[in-house]
């Protein structure tokens, strides 16, 4: 008896379509459109089709937004009995470029750090160390509020303009600060009683690490669709200026606390 056989029409039309798909999705990957479906249909009566569907088809899954939560922040100074030098000193000056936190799940790696205040790297802004904060800890912020992924957060760090008028970065970085209050060419500095600036160094010209031990109960959480305030605060008592030939070697310290706000900013 002969054996019966089953056409192949169908199944050979239908290679050179699946293979236009695969082309046509692996270019949609390498030109970064990542959020396309291959769609086969096939029928039993017969007919099959392949077709290429959008991220925004019911058949494909649409990525969930990060939940994000504000976060605002002001510098104060810690009220201490201490007699030190920097209690004593009428100001301390700080240009910052940047402030970033580190979630507690990642490790040091420099694209975890999320953005504070994004406006200072365009803007820096330089900070008087020993000036109260004015105002309730949930108003307006002057260095504005940031939407960071909601999460806890163990680390700050602030990155600094040096005092180094020859390093191109650091001269276009502070090129829109205008005036310093430390002088030409000085970002940094002490300003003692009856005395001219004294520039300030630092372990690292660049930035200065808040660890977790530092921050109230060693960290912070951002909660979605809600605001959070950071108070960051010298603390004059843990702090060192040690002489270094013309300039302050100061190593601070400083305090963090967090308020939650029952509003966004």
């Amino acid at each position: 008896m002969p054996l019966a056989c089953t056409s192949l029409g169908p199944a050979k039309a239908l290679r050179p379509g699946l293979f236009a798909a695969f082309l046509f999705c692996l270019c949609a990957l390498c030109a970064g459109c990542d959020n396309f479906c291959l769609l086969i249909v096939s029928n039993p009566g017969g007919t099959s089709g392949v077709g290429v569907s959008s991220g925004t088809a019911p058949s494909c899954p649409v990525p969930k937004p990060t939940p994000t939560g504000n976060v605002s922040l002001t510098f104060g100074f810690s009220v201490t009995t201490s007699e030190s030098a920097l209690v004593r000193a009428p100001h301390i000056f700080v240009t910052l470029r940047g402030i970033e936190a580190l979630p507690a799940s990642t490790t040091d790696d420099t694209s975890a750090w999320q953005d504070l205040a994004p406006q200072l790297a365009e803007k820096p802004a330089q900070i008087d160390l020993t000036a109260s904060s004015a105002g309730a800890p949930c108003t307006a912020s002057p260095l504005g509020s940031a939407a960071v992924p909601a999460g806890v957060y163990r680390q700050l760090r602030l990155r600094l303009v040096p005092n180094t008028p020859l390093d191109p970065t650091a001269a276009a970085a502070a090129a829109p600060l205008g005036q310093s209050a430390c002088g030409t060419d000085l970002f940094s500095c002490l300003i003692p009683p009856d005395s001219a600036p004294q520039p300030l160094a630092f372990d690292d010209p660049a930035e200065i690490v808040i660890p977790s031990d530092r921050i109230a109960d060693g960290s912070f959480r951002v909660v979605p669709n809600s605001s959070i305030h950071l108070s960051i605060a010298l603390d004059p008592a843990s702090s060192r200026a040690l002489p270094e030939g013309p300039a302050l070697r100061l190593i601070p310290a400083f305090s963090v606390s967090a308020q939650s706000c029952s509003r966004q900013d």
